[in-house]
């Protein structure tokens, strides 16, 4: 195996053209005189907008806080629960704030008369009808309210901000006192809900009980009873003990006859195995131990023989087909033995279960006689009981209910039994919220900077998808490993590049493969490598084309060669090869279910082609691992040349794993729909594999077959036309 190349990409194999790349630093350094002239002139507007907001839009900010309250774990709690967790304080903060912002508690505080006194009103009012527009002023204040929830606390609250200071403490505590008495009405509302509530439940306990103490006395009457004996302790109840007892081990014994009667049935249609005791008492019948000892006598002829003569002698051939005929015969005697005792043995479980069914019949007629005589006797005795024990848990019911009623009207006269309270009013603000220097000054500065920074580079920036090779030659490091026309504008009129070197081989785009793999066979040969994997960034690029076509390239150059498909998600190598797809392949090689020799189909044109493989198989992570490196390892020992056509880097990274286990690489990139950053990415990705990186192939290029190359190409297609003329 050839030693391990550098994966690095190399230097470029012409200058790269100016204008398309961008480079920060070269940008950056170029106009590094504007960035601290720009700094200058967004410090100043920064200043000159502060002292402009803080003439015609200066903002005061305030706040009114409440705090969550554990609560009353009980009516008759000295205090409040000492904690309650923060995931219940954000649930109830998040609760109340939604409240608060109810239209109809900020109506409420909009409506308040200490609100007619602030110049926020003002602009609500209506001077033609002399009236506040309250619901205009209710969507302003929507809009403008901010919630706020201190983490790690149990306090929440809103926040406002006015141009006017003194307006800020009268809106937020009108709102405060509208959200309290709305809380207020809540907690009254719930208590008397509830006290309802109560007070219904035990009406209809006391209702039932009544009812049952009439039916306990009337049973009492007509059975002129008090109470009655157990019949737990009754003859009846001993004897019926006994004969359910019976029953219980004869189902038990016709359960496990059953299951023998199956068992043996199964084995005679051959659903089911012999076991080994069945085989043993079948070894033990006299003809078996006769053939046996024949067996034996023949098996140490067989030795003698082979130690007298050559393995090939015909004495010993004659002698094993003797020992292997007496093991068949032993074998099949041995299944007819063991089909004549299972026969047997179900005609001996057969007449079990008859008798043992007759016996359970008897015994569960008893039963039912004895259990109709003791269910006379249960029966009151039962019914008694039940209609004591469903008394004695009404009373119980009743005293429960009477204790929450008197717990909720205990609760309810207490103050700290409220979840909410209020916590500080609104004070008038003393400095501004908006606009703050601190803020202005540094905003205008990166504001104007940002802005100067992204006009530079917009200027430098351009289209960033590669049309041509020289955009490749953009990307840092890339060099161009070959590059194939667009089938469209190839002047032969090529229907599809599949195979074109078979197809069409005069044609423009067969001549430019073949161009193409001269360049990349040529860098295999000076490191020796024999195997070369071929990717594409993104989907759709014509790997599977240019596998193809180089596969045929290298065939016809004399080289054995075989091409893998290792693309598992959309593999489609073998089918274009008019080979199946589905059949064993690389994916069948990777579980061991297959071997190369099996997995290999040949081409008319010499190419050998080992497809993904069955779909169940199918599993990427199986490429990188040491039976993948094995399988390369051998076929290297077979072919001059391994080509490995994997799936896009962009959508698996299937081809990654490969790029660990190859010796070089080449990057299939499709013209006018690959970008440049794409490309430096799986390039970048691809650099730190150990195979050799020997470039990008730009496949469907638009320009490779007009400008400057077109009369190349032209040139090519006369003096092929040439060529079979002349012929």
């Amino acid at each position: 195996m050839p030693a391990p190349q550098s994966n690095k990409i190399g230097s470029p194999n012409r200058p790269m053209p100016k204008g398309r790349a961008i480079d920060p630093i070269r940008v950056l350094r170029r106009y590094w005189k504007g960035i601290p002239i720009w700094a200058i002139v967004g410090a100043i507007l920064g200043a000159a907008a502060f002292f402009v907001f803080a003439r015609v839009y200066p903002l005061y900010s305030g706040d009114v806080m409440f705090e969550v309250r554990p609560g009353l774990g009980n009516a008759t709690d000295i205090a409040t629960t000492d904690t309650i967790s923060d995931k219940m304080v954000e649930r109830v903060a998040a609760t109340q704030i939604f409240m608060i912002k109810e239209r109809s508690i900020l109506t409420e505080a909009v409506s308040d008369r200490t609100i007619e006194g602030t110049d926020w009103i003002k602009q609500f009012w209506d001077v033609d009808a002399n009236v506040v527009l309250v619901d205009d002023a209710v969507d302003e204040l929507l809009e403008e309210l901010r919630t706020i929830i201190k983490r790690g606390t149990n306090l929440y609250g809103v926040g406002w901000s006015a141009h006017v200071a003194t307006d800020v403490p009268i809106m937020l505590n009108a709102i405060a006192k509208a959200y309290m008495r709305r809380t207020t009405e809540l907690d009254e509302e719930s208590f008397r809900s509830n006290a309802e509530l109560f007070e219904d439940q035990g009406r209809h306990i006391r209702f039932k009980l009544q009812d049952l103490n009439d039916d306990l006395q009337a049973f009492i009457q007509k059975k002129g009873i008090t109470t009655l004996d157990d019949a737990r302790f009754s003859a009846t109840m001993v004897e019926i003990q006994r004969l359910t007892e019976n029953a219980i081990e004869n189902r038990q014994a016709l359960i496990t006859l059953q299951q023998r009667y199956l068992q043996i049935a199964a084995k005679l249609d051959g659903t089911m195995e012999s076991t080994m005791e069945d085989r043993l008492l079948a070894e033990k019948d006299p003809i078996i131990s006769r053939q046996v000892q024949i067996l034996e006598s023949l098996e140490a002829n067989l030795r003698a023989l082979r130690d007298r003569l050559d393995p090939s002698h015909p004495q010993i051939k004659d002698a094993e087909i003797t020992v292997k005929a007496t093991k068949d015969q032993i074998e099949s005697k041995i299944e007819t033995i063991i089909r004549r005792n299972l026969t047997a043995q179900m005609r001996e479980a057969d007449s079990s279960k008859e008798q043992i069914t007759a016996a359970l019949e008897r015994t569960e007629s008893e039963i039912e006689v004895k259990d109709a005589a003791l269910r006379d006797l249960a029966a009151n005795q039962s019914q008694f009981e039940g209609m004591e024990q469903t008394r004695k848990q009404l009373e119980l019911q009743r005293d429960e209910n009477q204790r929450l009623i008197s717990s909720l009207k205990l609760m309810q006269l207490r103050v700290d039994a409220s979840r909410v309270r209020r916590l500080t009013p609104a004070l008038e603000p003393r400095e501004k919220s908006f606009p703050k220097l601190e803020i202005m000054l540094p905003a205008g500065i990166v504001l104007a900077i940002g802005a100067f920074v992204g006009i530079i580079f917009l200027r430098e920036l351009t289209d960033h998808k590669i049309r041509s090779a020289s955009d490749v030659f953009i990307i840092p490091g890339a060099k161009v490993a070959g590059v194939l026309p667009d089938i469209h504008e190839d002047p032969s009129g090529l229907e599809t590049p599949e195979l074109a070197l078979l197809h069409s081989s005069d044609g423009v785009f067969a001549e430019s493969c073949r161009q193409a793999w001269a360049g990349i066979n040529r860098s295999l040969q000076q490191s020796a490598h024999q195997t070369l994997l071929l990717l594409s960034a993104a989907p759709e690029a014509g790997t599977t084309t240019i596998v193809g076509n180089f596969a045929i390239a290298s065939q016809l150059s004399g080289c054995k060669t075989v091409v893998l498909d290792c693309n598992f998600r959309r593999p489609c190598l073998a089918s274009m090869f008019e080979f199946d797809d589905v059949a064993s392949g690389v994916a069948d090689l990777l579980v061991g279910s297959a071997s190369i020799a099996g997995c290999v189909q040949t081409t008319e044109s010499g190419v050998d082609v080992i497809s993904a493989g069955t779909p169940a198989n199918r599993i990427s992570q199986r490429l990188g691992s040491e039976k993948m490196k094995s399988i390369l390892a051998e076929l290297r020992d077979s072919y001059d040349l391994v080509l490995i056509d994997a799936p896009p880097s962009i959508v698996a990274g299937d081809a990654l794993l490969l790029a660990n286990l190859v010796d070089a690489l080449a990057l299939v990139v499709h013209s006018d729909r690959d970008e440049r950053g794409l490309v430096a990415r799986v390039l970048r990705e691809l650099g730190e594999s150990r195979a050799e990186i020997l470039g990008v192939m730009l496949n469907a290029a638009v320009g490779t077959v007009g400008g400057y190359f077109r009369k190349n190409y032209l040139a090519m297609v006369s003096y092929s036309e040439l060529e079979e003329e002349d012929e």
